[in-house]
């Protein structure tokens, strides 16, 4: 149960400091005219403030819903995916046709970018699990002719959160033949919704799509089947699963659920059982944030930008949904997929192999400037971020000498690489030409990485 009353120390922070007794809560219209007001606020402590006075206010009077909508509409498009994602919680827990109209819009990646953001709108639909109107909606969408394959995966998974044997129905069957072939991506959105209920029911479609022939459906799969059950040893392969089920059956026990993360996230990392690798060079640790910088200058064309693509699409097809990832190409000129590191839903996953698909090799080789751009996520180089992560490893594919950026000459670009990695983050090189074994080798070893030959 949600609390009745606002915390009087929260009202008085929303009421010009002015301190307020327990026995002189204001009226609760007053504290959400106040909270919105402070929503313009430039101190992001301010807005927190009156996010969670709203949250608590709504949850008690969803009538008050309406007059926010014009405020949390201003809130979308001003402020940074923290203050967004609040607002998908806000319109989770608010009644109305228009809060869910303007929630269900907001499940597009085309319309919010924002991975973050797209996951608090989707665990904002435990707030509407009751709402069968909501219900009747998500499957009506998802049903729709013409919608994109992002779009149908997160209202997938969205509408996992709902009960009923018709969700059940529509997450285990998904498209009908009538339909055409199922894009993976949605797969996935079916794998993670299926994954969000909580009876065993979900539990044989799951086992199903661990046999999908996408290997991003299978981690999708797999993850859920982890989250669902608790049964963490097994890795994401279907004869251990379906062995294991064939036991539970037979024992008739009920699966325990896995516990949440220490943050509370629900993609919480499964045990170690699965290490996904690039050229053969593993990425061990649950969670692992990583950037792979690939070289698309003239020389790539062909076999050589092929054979990226390829590994680099198996790769993050492995990936874990707790793992983060950027995809930096360069050339003359640097090229982030993201320009942050994103969590590797499999929403992310699609569009960064479209957008890998489409690079086009020409011009010369930037490479120091692309290695400098992975570290500056970490806070290094001369534009660090300003909300830096802390990576775990950084891929280089070249196959050239760098001959444009910053540094040009080989001493200099293998020391100052050495000193943005400081030996912390090591940069794995992969190398698809002979003609830049002999850097790529030094700045491995400069870094703490490891060289490959590409064609080995």
């Amino acid at each position: 149960m949600r609390p009745t009353r606002v915390l009087p120390a929260l009202l008085a922070v929303l009421f010009a400091g002015l301190p307020v007794q327990a026995d002189e809560t204001p009226a609760p219209a007053d504290v959400v005219r106040q909270a919105l007001v402070r929503l313009g606020d430039e101190d992001a402590k301010a807005r927190a403030d009156a996010f969670q006075a709203l949250e608590l206010v709504l949850a008690d009077n969803p009538a008050l819903g309406p007059r926010c909508l014009g405020r949390l509409k201003a809130v979308l498009r001003r402020w940074g995916h923290v203050d967004r994602s609040r607002v998908m919680t806000l319109l989770g827990v608010m009644a109305g046709e228009e809060a869910r109209a303007l929630w269900l819009e907001r499940l597009d990646i085309e319309v919010e970018p924002d991975e973050r953001v797209l996951q608090a709108a989707v665990d904002a639909a435990r707030y509407r699990k009751g709402d069968t109107t909501t219900q009747r909606e998500l499957v009506r969408l998802v049903r729709a002719n013409r919608m994109a394959p992002t779009r149908r995966a997160l209202l997938y998974e969205t509408l996992g959160h709902f009960d009923g044997p018709v969700v059940l129905v529509t997450l285990a069957q998904g498209r009908t033949p009538e339909e055409g072939a199922e894009p993976w991506v949605e797969a996935a959105g079916r794998a993670l919704g299926l994954g969000n209920r909580r009876d065993e029911a979900s539990i044989p479609p799951l086992l199903t799509l661990l046999e999908h022939a996408d290997k991003a459906v299978v981690m999708a799969a797999w993850e859920s089947l982890v989250s669902r059950t608790g049964q963490q040893q097994h890795p994401p392969e279907p004869a251990p699963w379906r062995a294991w089920w064939k036991a539970h059956q037979a024992a008739k026990a009920k699966p325990e659920p896995a516990e949440e993360g220490e943050d509370g996230d629900r993609y919480a990392p499964p045990k170690h059982v699965h290490v996904p690798t690039y050229y053969e060079v593993p990425i061990p640790r649950p969670g692992s944030k990583v950037v792979f910088c690939i070289d698309v200058s003239q020389s790539m064309y062909g076999h050589g930008i092929q054979d990226a693509r390829r590994h680099l699409s198996k790769t993050l097809r492995e990936l874990p949904i707790r793992h983060g990832f950027d995809i930096i190409a360069f050339n003359h000129k640097i090229q982030p997929f993201a320009r942050r590191v994103v969590q590797a839903h499999p929403v992310m996953k699609w569009r960064a192999l479209q957008w890998l698909a489409q690079l086009e090799t020409t011009s010369l080789t930037n490479l120091y400037d692309a290695v400098e751009t992975a570290f500056q996520y970490m806070g290094r180089g001369r534009v660090p971020a300003a909300d830096p992560v802390e990576l775990d490893m950084v891929f280089l594919l070249s196959d050239g000498a760098p001959n444009r950026g910053r540094y040009r000459d080989e001493d200099r670009v293998v020391k100052h690489i050495g000193r943005l990695s400081k030996r912390d983050v090591p940069v794995h090189t992969v190398a698809a030409g002979e003609r830049v074994f002999d850097l790529l080798k030094r700045i491995a070893e400069a870094t703490g990485g490891t060289f490959t030959d590409a064609f080995e």
